[in-house]
């Protein structure tokens, strides 16, 4: 089976295999030629409440009636009702000062210039670098990825990227002796994802591990930058990723399920303690336009009105379950880890080995062509030590008849890649 080929018009941003979107319902997607494609990874693990949800677009055409553009620095009635929203309902009461970005990579880049900005402001300008882990990703800015660890949306641009430090992302004794040897004092901030998203699907360290992390840090005046992008909003059963870490962070930024997969935005949330240090911090053109402001406010709102985040942690074990039956013992499959509706599954070659698929052509991406052929979607990722993955991360609102549909044609598409493969 082969899926049906994207507009070759488009072709720039991708590989071409995805098909025409004209619209969605629910957690379906339309394509062009009538199609209706079980969007199982919430297309980049960004859909929560589902597509086609007209309150959304009602309340960002009455955002667009009230004006076209205010400077980002200055306040607007969609921007302070967004805020009172996230403080009220959404973040720690610890983290009420809040930053609008239009995304992932801009918060990841505003949330790492805020550490440095609070390093000098706390007159150690010899504080620049900043920690991240191996592997990870953390967004396509020059900062962000400077952070990051994902060898394949790095490559080519290491020389003009930061050399930022990189610990693993496991193994705690290790991360806090090349931390040592990096010589503290010199160190802004660690970053990290609570659960590693695109760069190795749903990592998670053994208990211990953030706790080691999080006591060097406090003890060396070292910022905690949890990134949820991925994880925020719900998306792993709880408010936020990092509470399955036990850490309170500094810094906490997220996207994607901010917005809901309709409007472009993000955010960065900070201590008294960083915010009272740090004067101003450089906006973007389109930080927290009024159209985005309103629709995450939407979004918010029918998030809480029905339960989402409480629906996802109570159908989240029934994905789990249903993945673990099917996979714990499949033969191209070497892990299935995950929280919430965010799961991914570690493809390789042979299970009992390790060995994993050729690079080209990438495994991950023809598992995707395959499921795409049979009506859904589910997010090909991967990086470094684990080189082919695929995730799940679907709009809140699924039913267990489309979890038994997305992890059946799954594993329908798993087995037609691997014998294509052998073929080659």
């Amino acid at each position: 089976m082969t899926s049906t080929p994207g507009d070759a018009r488009y072709h720039f941003t991708g590989s071409g295999f995805g098909p025409t979107v004209v619209g969605g319902d629910g957690a379906y997607l339309i394509t062009a030629d009538g199609r209706r494609v079980l969007d199982a990874a919430g297309g980049a693990i960004v859909a929560n409440v589902g597509h086609g949800r007209g309150s959304v677009a009602a309340a960002a055409a009455r955002a667009l009636d009230g004006g076209a553009y205010t400077v980002p620095s200055w306040p607007t009635a969609q921007r302070l009702a967004l805020q009172d929203r996230l403080r009220t309902d959404w973040l720690p009461a610890t983290h009420p000062n809040i930053f609008f970005t239009s995304g992932g990579s801009e918060s990841a880049d505003s949330a790492i210039r805020l550490a440095r900005s609070y390093q000098l402001a706390c007159g150690r300008p010899e504080r620049w670098k900043i920690v991240g882990r191996h592997p990870s990703y953390h967004g396509i800015t020059g900062l962000a990825l400077s952070a990051g660890s994902h060898s394949s949306r790095r490559a080519g641009f290491e020389p003009i990227l930061h050399d930022f430090p990189k610990v693993p992302w496991d193994d705690a004794e290790t991360a806090l002796k090349i931390i040592e040897a990096e010589d503290p004092s010199t160190i802004a901030a660690f970053i990290f994802e609570p659960l590693t998203g695109a760069a190795g699907g749903c990592l998670f360290p053994d208990e211990g591990y953030w706790a080691a992390i999080g006591a060097y840090c406090r003890a060396h005046d070292i910022l905690l930058i949890a990134d949820e992008v991925m994880t925020g909003i719900g998306r792993t059963g709880t408010v936020w990723g990092c509470e399955h870490t036990g850490l309170t962070p500094d810094v906490i930024y997220g996207a994607k399920g901010l917005g809901g997969g309709y409007v472009p935005i993000g955010m960065v949330a900070a201590t008294d303690a960083v915010a009272e240090a740090v004067a101003e911090l450089m906006y973007f053109t389109f930080s927290g336009t009024d159209v985005a402001c309103a629709a995450a406010n939407e979004v918010l709102r029918i998030l809480t009105a029905e339960a989402l985040v409480e629906r996802v942690a109570i159908i989240g074990p029934k994905l789990h379950e249903r993945l673990v039956t099917e996979f714990a013992e499949h033969p191209h499959v070497a892990a299935v880890r995950g929280r919430g509706l965010f799961y991914g599954l570690e493809l390789v070659a042979d299970r009992a080995t390790g060995e994993p698929f050729p690079l080209q052509p990438k495994f991950a991406i023809e598992v995707v062509k395959e499921t795409l052929a049979r009506d859904v979607f589910v997010y090909p990722a991967g990086s470094g030590p684990f080189q082919d993955v695929v995730m799940f991360g679907p709009p809140f609102i699924i039913t267990e008849s489309d979890i038994d549909q997305m992890v059946g044609v799954t594993r329908q598409a798993i087995d037609a890649a691997a014998t294509a493969a052998r073929r080659k």
